[in-house]
């Protein structure tokens, strides 16, 4: 197999080139023993098997970071055939700096002159074959949005594998200042005549292992104590205070120096830019969506419109689903277990079709939202968020940079723990990982779908939005309750954080991000999910075969019951028992209530002489027709909905006909938890602000527990167990003052 590592800057498009050259959707996973995210796929080409890695975006090899340690070890230990350097071809004085470290490694390598389309929009002009002189390696232009150089950049990779494969390193052209080469050389004679080195050199390019003892790289000199018994400052303690002393600065910086003049002369040879400016089309886009006054507003406008386009336009679908599960699929699944014992045929159809079904009803939902997400980090406006909230987070002591896990939240939580390592210190990312929980995660949006419907009907989007902004509030008031706690206050510093230029997402990459996201729901419904559903099954069936109101799960929702009835919901057991659960995994509220609340069947008709009007028996063939045409209703009425986006009608609630026509399914039956209390839709509102802020899933607590440790994991349980008492508690108790 022929490895190739992607390696570049963050936000040159490494994933869409591999995506491109692969045919296929990165798999994602972590890489051994961190939570950094590995990217890789496989994929045969010209007979040949090829394995591509997604290396970290990283700006230098330092390593001072998880992400630049895990691309240097990687580059360096496992030993890709060939390193594909991704740059920005319309920013290559900042993209070449990491490219002039990844020649002192010594690895075939070969570059991909990234956004093509962009540099040609430009008028920017490269003068290739000098270029390619200069840094002693091929470089192809492409462009993975039209599929430009996607082919020759794969077959040149091959090429350059298949020339250097006898060689253990690359020999470079480095290109320092005479006396710092002169060090590097008499550091050469040193190690050359020391045995101890033999090893060493058999691993590590010659130029790499030099530089590195001349910069004093604490991370290199602890490998050569450790494995070689070698100390550094025996072998260049010399040299170093040599470059220093005639520089008057360190080593590091002195070569860090000398690279950027060398990259410098480069592009001073070959590169020409035109009068038109690279960042003149973003920065009067940052004047408007950066602005100090209109900024949030837009911000909130943004997303507000797009949870609006999200419901309007997965509504149709997710009625569709919940037809196609409960008409189509249980219907000829209840046909197969007729005649199975009364618990097994409740554990199928109750259970598992019940309960998985009320579920993947909202993967609709789902694909529109991770839709909309994924336009927007695409086309960089995702990064602008940290600047708009900056001027906020610092009164919690922190800077925008800390918001950053929180958008990632809005998705879901276990990634927005993880990204807490992008943030400086302990107690920055403490704060931020304690915050971030209150975040709405995709998983929570389930249970909001089915209240809102239940109870909110066409003013189900402006709620959930509330929903998004409360988690928003709590979060920020619990930051500065806490900022002052010797725990969690952070050192004050400022903002520090890379804007990409504004881009046309590329739908391939918008759509691969989609379908990953939607299965992974897909795959905890169908694995974690439905042993959840299946154990509360269980709990709702037993021990009176099938009375939910007398079951063991009742017994504790009735248990729990006068605790939260300040709360408002506690006067109904079932909304206290799907606590529970719900910290397993949010969306198995639905699944629950799908089980434990009765669903009305369809009424029954009679004929004028009082016989019982019986549908017509229907084929499995007549079935599957009646749901593909109901699939391409949907789809029709979701494009209408969208097209004709009404914002009032966010605001209308429903009349009473379209009330009386929900008379069935999980819906329906959630509908009747307050029927005919006027405090209804204040106990739903309150039960979803409960569920908002209540202990995340057990997936998130386990990340939380592995980055920050088990004492600091019960602490952030404890938390939001009070504040999700607090909260809802005081929503209804001075909701019901107004109604």
């Amino acid at each position: 197999m022929i490895k190739i590592a992607f390696a570049g800057n963050p936000n040159v498009g490494k994933s869409a080139l591999i995506n491109s050259m692969a045919g296929s959707k990165l798999k994602v996973g972590n890489w051994p023993g961190v939570t950094v995210e590995k990217k890789e796929a496989e994929f045969e080409f010209e007979g040949k098997k090829i394995q591509m890695i997604d290396l970290p975006g990283v700006y230098s090899l330092s390593p001072y970071t998880l992400e630049e340690k895990i691309t240097r070890d990687y580059i360096l230990n496992e030993n890709p055939d060939v390193v594909i350097n991704v740059v920005d071809s319309t920013n290559l004085e900042r993209n070449l700096y990491l490219t002039m470290l990844l020649k002192e490694l010594g690895k075939p390598m070969i570059m991909a002159l990234n956004f093509l389309d962009e540099f040609e929009n430009l008028n920017y002009k490269l003068d290739l074959k000098k270029f390619e002189g200069h840094l002693e390696m091929e470089a192809i232009h492409t462009s993975a949005i039209k599929n430009k150089g996607i082919k020759e950049l794969l077959e040149k990779s091959l090429a350059v594998a298949e020339k250097h494969k006898k060689q253990n390193h690359i020999k470079y052209e480095l290109r320092f200042d005479n006396s710092i080469e002169n060090e590097l050389q008499n550091i050469k004679c040193k190690i050359k005549e020391d045995d101890k080195f033999i090893p060493v050199l058999k691993k590590y390019a010659e130029d790499f292992v030099c530089i590195k003892l001349l910069e004093e790289d604490s991370y290199f000199a602890e490998v050569l104590k450790n494995e070689y018994e070698i100390e550094i400052d025996s072998v260049s303690k010399e040299n170093v205070d040599r470059i220093e002393k005639k520089f008057d600065e360190d080593a590091e910086t002195v070569l860090a120096e000398g690279r950027y003049g060398a990259l410098k002369g480069i592009l001073a040879q070959t590169f020409t830019t035109s009068l038109k400016s690279r960042l003149d089309f973003t920065d009067k886009v940052d004047k408007i969506l950066l602005n100090k006054y209109l900024g949030l507003p837009i911000f909130f406008f943004i997303i507000s419109g797009i949870m609006g386009v999200v419901f309007n336009g997965s509504g149709p679908f997710i009625d569709w689903v919940d037809g196609f599960i409960g008409d189509y699929i249980g219907k000829y699944v209840a046909m197969a277990v007729e005649g199975t014992p009364d618990w097994l045929h409740s554990l199928v159809t109750e259970g598992i079709i019940g309960g998985v079904g009320g579920v993947l009803v909202f993967v609709p939902l789902m694909l529109f939202l991770y839709f909309f997400l994924a336009v927007l980090e695409e086309s960089g406006y995702m990064s602008r968020v940290a600047f708009l909230m900056d001027k906020i987070m610092r009164k919690l002591g922190l800077n925008g940079k800390a918001f950053v896990p929180m958008v990632l939240g809005f998705g879901c939580t276990v990634p927005a723990i993880y990204a807490t390592r992008t943030l400086e210190d302990e107690q920055s990312r403490k704060l931020t990982a304690l915050m971030a929980p209150f975040m709405s995660c995709g998983a929570r949006l389930p249970v909001y779908g089915l209240f809102t419907a239940a109870f909110f009907g066409a003013r189900a989007g402006m709620i959930v939005m509330s929903l998004y902004v409360m988690g928003i509030i709590v979060a920020v008031l619990t930051g500065m309750f806490f900022k002052n706690n010797p725990n969690f206050k952070a050192t004050d510093k400022a903002l520090l954080l890379e804007l990409p230029p504004y881009r046309v997402p590329s739908f391939r990459m918008i759509w691969s991000s989609t379908i990953t996201r939607t299965g992974s729901y897909l795959k905890k419904a169908t694995t974690v999910i439905l042993g959840i559903l299946m154990l509360l099954w269980a709990l709702i069936y037993f021990p009176n075969n099938g009375d939910a109101a007398n079951s063991y799960m009742a017994k504790f929702g009735k248990v729990l019951a006068p605790i939260m009835k300040p709360t408002g919901f506690g006067n109904r057991w079932e909304a206290v028992a799907a606590i529970a659960p719900s910290i397993a995994a949010k969306e198995v509220v639905v699944g629950f209530m799908a089980q434990v609340l009765p669903q009305e069947e369809k009424a029954k008709q009679f004929s004028p002489e009082g016989d019982e009007i019986e549908d017509e028996p229907t084929t499995f063939a007549e079935d599957t027709m009646e749901q593909i045409k109901g699939f391409a209703v949907a789809s029709k009425e979701s494009v209408i909905s969208m097209v004709s986006f009404d914002v009032a009608s966010l605001f209308t609630p429903p009349s009473a006909d379209e009330v009386e026509e929900e008379g069935t399914g999980v819906v329906g039956a959630t509908a009747k938890l307050w029927e005919g209390d006027p405090l209804g839709p204040l106990r739903a509102y309150s039960f979803m602000v409960f569920i908002l802020l209540v202990v995340p899933c057990v997936v998130t607590l386990a990340a939380i527990k592995q980055e920050f440790g088990n004492k600091f994991m019960w602490f952030t349980i404890l938390v939001m167990t009070v504040v999700p008492y607090i909260a809802s508690t005081l929503i209804f108790q001075i909701g019901r003052l107004f109604i």
